[in-house]
């Protein structure tokens, strides 16, 4: 698995999360194969979990998954949230990890 720097969002399996660690990384792919993932990195690059470079989400689609995430976690009023950037869903989701 090549893993460029930490920490990144992880989207696998239609959710997000934010990977500060390894160990972290560990814990939420261990079912997915190695192809399965995409890191996306606080300078906007999307990678693979082996390295190559992924399609980006558009900013309507990183909202959305954005949203789902933080009403999984137990967040209130995210209807208000409205195209969400890269940095905004770093800032949002490392608040609630």
């Amino acid at each position: 698995m090549t893993i460029k720097s930490y920490p990144f969002l992880l989207w696998l399996d239609q959710s997000l999360a934010y990977v500060s660690n390894e160990t972290e990384l560990a814990e939420m792919c261990h079912y997915a194969g190695p192809d399965e993932g995409i890191c996306i990195y606080p300078d906007g690059q999307y990678l693979t979990r082996s390295g190559q470079q992924a399609p980006s989400l558009s900013a309507d689609a990183l909202t959305r998954l954005v949203q789902q995430t933080l009403v999984q976690e137990g967040q209130c009023c995210v209807s208000k949230l409205s195209q969400c950037s890269v940095k905004e869903a770093f800032e949002l989701l490392e608040s609630i990890s």
